[in-house]
């Protein structure tokens, strides 16, 4: 939907957790410095040069990438043939990877996400995104805030990453160790199954198409399918593990807290991808081994973007089978006095999900979405900053579409925010410091918000060819 949907959604790094809630997954590394001695003795006095070791290299935010030892390199080979053996499939090229002490990095993970932060908003886009979060009762948190919060979190929630855009696994290590517990194994297997992925699925140039068009809507099916493969991957390397090692594995687990706290739907993709998307790849695994789930990643390289996995098909795996795509919704223009349409875009299950569940729960949030047919947005904005939002939203079925209606009213009827509820224009309007206009008609469920309750009113011979 929105870039502020998408914010954590999106990012450039495929990061890997350690499986536990709202921790980081990162050892404590005690930071070392590798020298050289060299003592000279006179007759009057001892004087020690302490020669430091010039760093393996040096990466862009001037922070030192650790050389591994020959012990390493050998692990990850190990590794990597263990992937193509799960996967059939054969690494094209030598993987890239980065090696990082723990402190270096945590701060590579905050500096590339503010410098692709800095890239991906232009100016007065981060406050309106802010803006619109929170008319819809998402936070209420100011843009400055909610930006340190999400600078905070990249120190502290990953283990490893992938990034999709230069292809390099990232991962932090002691310095001067000579190998891998089973905890890091499993850390780097997981990277490396995505490093696999970018090499044959044309990842990279996917992700570089969606942040040209700056439309991310493709992004949740495929993401979701990525993961479930490397999890796939990690269980099976798990599971050959004896009983001995793998208590040894959960025992390297890190207990360190990431005591950042965002708010609650930036939680909303870990469970899109690490439960409904193992869940459809299993299936599709079943029916054509893994060569179909291969095929599935392989979409974007074969079609391009139009046929890829939508977040409701990974909610529904019905929906995937039988292909079934959104609707293109077309959303009037409409003309509010001092406003201009600044943006527009789709909706899909996710973005519903987005929407609702905090406030209605996950359960009949999620039904709700896998009956979405489609949806459009356009967002206005005047010369004080103030935001204006339509949304038009179809169903799969007239049912479908009732529940999502439901869904909304339930929404608007559960939020304290709200002090007075009008019917009016076909629809309910909820009263308060953002005013929501719900209404389903013609085949559509539609819906404004508004600061000013007054603009409601001045476009309402405008609302039924919304």
């Amino acid at each position: 939907m929105r870039k502020f949907l998408l914010t954590l959604l999106c990012l450039v790094l495929i990061s890997c957790s350690s499986g536990t809630t709202e921790e980081s997954v990162s050892e404590t590394q005690a930071e070392e410095t590798t020298t050289t001695e060299s003592t000279t003795t006179t007759s009057t006095s001892t004087t020690t040069t302490v020669y430091e070791e010039p760093p393996f290299a040096i990466d862009e935010f001037g922070l030192e990438i650790q050389e591994p030892p020959t012990e390493i390199k050998e692990q990850l080979a190990e590794l990597m043939k263990f992937i193509e053996r799960r996967i059939g499939l054969e690494f094209i090229e030598e993987p890239l990877y980065d090696f990082y002490t723990l402190n270096d990095y945590q701060e590579y993970n905050a500096l590339s996400f503010l410098d692709d932060f800095e890239e991906d908003y232009e100016e007065g886009e981060w406050e309106r995104a802010v803006l619109s979060e929170n008319m819809w009762g998402l936070n209420d948190f100011s843009p400055d805030q909610l930006l340190n919060l999400q600078v905070e979190f990249q120190r502290c929630f990953s283990a490893g990453s992938y990034n999709l855009l230069d292809k390099t696994l990232r991962v932090p290590i002691k310095s001067g160790q000579k190998k891998l517990n089973f905890y890091e194994q499993r850390v780097v297997l997981h990277e490396l199954v995505h490093s696999l992925q970018g090499m044959h699925f044309q990842i990279s140039e996917w992700y570089q198409e969606m942040d040209d068009l700056d439309d991310f809507s493709n992004y949740p099916g495929l993401r979701a399918l990525m993961e479930a493969q490397a999890e796939w991957v990690e269980d099976k390397w798990v599971s050959g593990l004896d009983a001995y090692d793998r208590q040894t594995m959960q025992s390297q687990i890190p207990n360190i807290s990431c005591r950042v706290q965002l708010p609650n739907y930036f939680y909303i993709p870990a469970d899109l991808y690490y439960t409904y998307g193992p869940i459809l790849s299993r299936e599709i695994i079943s029916k054509g081994k893994m060569a179909a789930l291969n095929d599935a990643l392989s979409e974007y390289k074969n079609t391009g973007l139009s046929n890829l996995p939508t977040s409701e098909q990974i909610y529904n795996s019905d929906k995937y089978f039988a292909n079934e795509r959104y609707d293109i919704i077309d959303i009037s223009t409409i003309t509010i006095p001092n406003f201009e349409l600044i943006d527009e875009g789709t909706i899909g299950s996710l973005d519903l999900v987005y929407l609702l569940q905090d406030t209605i729960g996950p359960r009949p949030a999620i039904q709700s979405a896998v009956g979405i047919g489609g949806g459009s947005w356009k967002d206005y904005v005047d010369s004080d900053g103030n935001l204006v939002m339509t949304l038009k939203i179809s169903g799969d079925t007239e049912k479908d579409l009732n529940e999502i209606y439901d869904a909304f009213i339930l929404w608007g009827d559960t939020q304290k925010r709200f002090t007075g509820l009008v019917e009016q224009y076909n629809g309910v309007i909820y009263l308060g410091s953002t005013n929501v206009w719900i209404s389903k008609q013609n085949g559509y469920v539609k819906m404004v918000l508004s600061q000013n309750i007054n603009i409601i009113d001045e476009i309402s011979s405008q609302l039924g060819e919304l």
